[in-house]
């Protein structure tokens, strides 16, 4: 017997709302398994497992990263709600191999009086 006097499992109530990244990663991950597989290893419904599976093979896995964009500017991460914009390591390392090896600008104005 449990806490409330009753025999055998109670069952929890499915889970409601939309499923989280770390849902979606298994069920993207494990999409071989059966839909009612994965939904009871979620505590999901079947028909919220089989809509997602939808959607990953409709849209697919991307197999390979892009090829460096043109612009540094399209790897940079935006959150336009906020005004905000970082630097990715991906647009980091592209600004650095793209980087022009000019010499400063005022070179020609500094004079050396005696060199070491």
């Amino acid at each position: 017997m449990n806490l409330l006097g009753l025999k055998g499992n109670i069952p929890m109530a499915k889970k409601t709302g939309k499923l989280t990244k770390i849902e979606k990663f298994y069920i993207e991950n494990n999409s071989e398994k059966d839909a009612d597989e994965i939904a009871t290893d979620l505590n999901r419904t079947k028909s919220v497992v089989n809509k997602h599976l939808k959607t990953v093979n409709d849209t697919g896995h991307v197999s390979e990263a892009k090829q460096s964009p043109s612009q540094v500017g399209e790897l940079m991460g935006h959150k336009d709600s906020r005004g905000v914009t970082i630097m990715t390591p991906a647009a980091s390392q592209l600004s650095d191999e793209t980087k022009s090896k000019a010499k400063p600008r005022h070179s020609n104005a500094i004079h050396i009086i005696k060199k070491k």
